[in-house]
């Protein structure tokens, strides 16, 4: 299967000119593009042991819309690439996603961009259109995952 043509044609599945998009002009937020556990440094010890101390490797990152940030991190479902992680395991990150979310975002919409399957599918797309090509497999799970509308 040639799968860099049948992402790409997959593009205009994905609905752009949404008018109920509540994220289509905004807000534009930092998104790190490599947010992973090899890229955050914790305090080892003392009173603040296990709290962030310092987010690593930005070369990468951009202003993207929020539903490109605040979505789920791809490595909640794979240990490494082409390594798909237990979905039991995987559900638990999600949820301790989803309380750390609730206590601390400010706003309730942030909440609805996480668990809103549009986005997710959004998101989902981007990455994958944008991988190198030597992660055909990646693509084609994908492809696979996620059927077209047509």
């Amino acid at each position: 299967m040639n799968a860099l043509p049948s992402v790409r044609e997959r593009v205009p599945d994905s609905p752009r000119d949404d008018p109920f998009d509540q994220c289509a002009s905004g807000p534009f937020v930092l998104g790190h593009m490599d947010l992973n556990p090899g890229n955050i440094i914790f305090c080892p010890k003392g009173p603040n042991a296990g709290k962030i101390v310092s987010i690593i490797d930005w070369e990468i990152s951009m202003t993207v819309p929020l539903w490109c940030l605040v979505c789920y991190p791809l490595w909640f479902d794979r240990v490494s690439a082409g390594v798909g992680r237990d979905a039991i395991e995987a559900q638990y990150f999600k949820d301790a996603y989803i309380r750390e979310l609730q206590k601390h975002a400010e706003e309730a919409f942030v909440l609805h961009v996480v668990q809103n399957k549009q986005y997710e599918a959004r998101r989902r797309l981007a990455e994958i259109a944008t991988l190198p090509w030597d992660a055909v497999e990646d693509m084609e799970r994908w492809l696979e995952n996620n059927p077209g509308r047509r």
